[in-house]
């Protein structure tokens, strides 16, 4: 028996040496927490996005992301609707980032279309990653109270955080790679790989290391033959994580919209072709410009497709995955696929995707991003994830209105002159060329760009520039571009509708008024909304900012006056719906309104009558008082 007792202690005692060394790690603060979300410093009521949770995929913390800092409401609001982002460096929209994303042209579409409701679109994406951080992230958020999911993934399979062909790997078996990820919670573990990681740099060549690039570092096998053993490990890999993500948030009842891949074919050269065969990925590409010449689009999209396929270098996405989710997309519940590559290529010269949307191998450029963002739109519009809306954006109007920086747009410019300068591309047109820095607007993009200064610094100083030039609609624009960057903050809906106001465009100036009063209402706040819009004439629209003016009245306005004036003209309106050419309410309307000093909603119904064929007394003096 004490023999029996020796041997259970025998046995037991590494694993209590081992808890005693993880209890002290962690009181001593040693090891990451690699939880999804942590507190928002700036706020105990917020989460956000943790700087650190990249690190769990990567055997070498150097080379870890870190993602977007959105922070979110711990407990979520009624009448809000909150979508979270997985994906790659995409779906994080590099080279621009930020407002050129294309989760921000949704959430921006989202927000005009649904003015009434709050959306929350917290992207989890991140450069150099792949199906692995998916997934581990999925199995997190879902506590988070998603009303959808979003994806978009795949280009990053072999070469991501622990991809098959990555210097950042584990091994090629996905639930082994995934049990020892579950591992690396342990702070013994983390100690354990820290040092080995630190060994391994110390042997490197250190030196050979610092003239390559992070692309370069993470790959480790550069030819992977199509369906060679890695290649087919790669495959089986996505396969095996992107199941995993979708069994788990189809089982609870979580929407997921996850598209399939795009890839720049016409106008990118394969990376690495072998061999002299004529059915080597150059000669493919080189028969498909042949083609294209001739006009045979079809044959060559074929054989570009088939020179991507056959390129050795896989940084971009083999068919085999889009197929692959399509299938998966049709296996789970609550599950839809977004085909990006049909709206790329209704958009592109021929259906050949190229140039025209891409910056290099598979970034889209900005109309590209917006093409992304307007698939992912109709998908969840077709699935019932929000209410109808009558009165939807369109494409063009969306193009024209979306609050893209021209700092983003141009640091932009500047990340992919940089990448086409190096390894793979080894771009002649980008080596040794200096970066612009002519216009303000590229002196202030070239500071964001090597990170001399933060994002929020550099907006503020073009937004001051724009308005002591009198440029007060790019003013607007730049504050209207803080308001999608800081979406949680009053302060930045109510300077972009001040801004608007200035600028003239009173509708963007009441909708962010609108949402600036929900977050914290006020007297000052309420006097503009309920003006805004009668100058609009939407009476209707004003009538609770007036009822609040009037309650919460600090000032010497007679607001109690107001209150019948608006009451009639909503009841003229009604009548006009009815009897539709009557001038006499026309002239009413009109009249009360030169009561109220609008002389705006006023002119509206002169014109009105006029072009009804009015010439009655009341209609030539108002049209006289107001210059017309």
């Amino acid at each position: 028996m004490r023999n029996f007792t020796f041997k259970i202690i025998a046995i037991l005692l590494p694993f209590v040496a081992i808890l005693i060394i993880e209890g002290a790690l962690r009181i001593f603060g040693f090891g990451n927490n690699f939880d999804l979300f942590v507190e928002y410093p700036g706020s105990k009521g917020y989460l956000v996005f943790n700087p650190q949770a990249s690190e769990k995929y990567f055997t070498d913390s150097r080379f870890a992301p870190q993602g977007n800092t959105e922070f979110f409401r711990k407990k979520k609001e009624p009448n809000t609707f909150r979508f979270f982002m997985l994906g790659e460096s995409t779906t994080v929209g590099f080279p621009y980032f930020h407002n050129a994303s294309f989760h921000r042209w949704l959430q921006y579409r989202l927000m005009n279309e649904y003015p009434d409701k709050n959306f929350e679109i917290i992207n989890l994406s991140l450069t150099a990653v792949n199906s692995y951080t998916i997934k581990g992230f999925a199995e997190q958020l879902i506590k988070y109270e998603p009303d959808a999911v979003l994806i978009y993934a795949g280009q990053n399979e072999y070469y991501g955080g622990m991809g098959v062909a990555s210097s950042q790997t584990i091994g090629s078996n996905p639930a082994l790679v995934n049990f020892l990820l579950q591992m690396r919670q342990s702070r013994v573990v983390q100690l354990c790989m820290n040092s080995y990681s630190q060994i391994i740099h110390t042997i490197k060549n250190t030196s050979s290391e610092k003239k390559m690039t992070r692309m370069e570092l993470m790959v480790h096998d550069q030819k992977i033959p199509l369906h060679s053993k890695l290649y087919e490990k790669g495959i089986n890999q996505f396969k095996y994580n992107m199941n995993a993500v979708l069994q788990l948030l189809s089982s609870r009842n979580i929407p997921v919209f996850f598209s399939n891949t795009v890839s720049n074919l016409k106008d990118l050269p394969p990376f690495i072709t072998e061999g002299t065969d004529e059915n080597n990925a150059l000669s493919c590409y080189r028969k498909a410009q042949k083609f294209l010449n001739k006009g045979d689009y079809k044959s060559a999209k074929d054989y570009f497709t088939k020179a991507k396929e056959l390129d050795l270098l896989r940084f971009r996405a083999p068919e085999e995955l889009n197929l692959i989710i399509e299938t998966l997309c049709h296996q789970y519940k609550h599950t839809y696929m977004v085909d990006a590559k049909t709206e790329f290529e209704k958009n592109s010269p021929n259906q050949l995707l190229g140039k025209e949307l891409f910056t290099d191998h598979v970034h889209p450029n900005i109309k590209g991003y917006a093409l992304l963002a307007n698939a992912f739109y109709t998908k969840i519009m077709d699935y019932n994830i929000l209410p109808k809306n009558t009165t939807p954006f369109t494409e063009e109007h969306l193009e024209q209105t979306m609050p893209v920086s021209p700092l983003d747009s141009i640091a932009g410019e500047f990340r992919i002159m940089q990448l086409k300068a190096h390894w793979p591309f080894y771009d002649s047109t980008y080596i040794n060329k200096p970066i612009p820095e002519n216009t303000i607007e590229e002196k202030l993009a070239a500071k964001l760009f090597r990170n001399e200064e933060d994002w929020l610094t550099v907006h503020n100083s073009l937004y001051t520039y724009y308005q002591t030039q009198k440029q007060l609609a790019k003013a607007a624009k730049i504050a209207e571009g803080s308001v999608l960057e800081y979406s949680t903050d009053p302060v930045f809906y109510e300077k972009a509708a001040m801004i608007c106001g200035e600028s003239g465009n009173e509708q963007a100036a009441a909708f962010y008024f609108s949402k600036s009063f929900a977050s914290g209402a006020s007297f000052d706040k309420a006097h503009f909304l309920f003006v805004l819009y009668l100058k609009q004439d939407l009476p209707l629209k004003a009538v609770p900012y007036l009822n609040y003016a009037i309650s919460h009245n600090n000032s010497l306005m007679n607001l109690l006056a107001l209150k019948p004036l608006v009451e009639q003209i909503i009841q003229c309106q009604e009548k006009l719906k009815n009897d539709e050419k009557n001038t006499a309410i026309m002239d009413e309307i009109a009249g009360l309104y030169v009561k109220m000093n609008n002389p705006d909603g006023a002119k509206k119904y002169v014109k009105m009558a006029v072009l009804a064929g009015s010439r009655t007394e009341s209609t030539l003096k108002m049209k006289k008082q107001l210059e017309l």
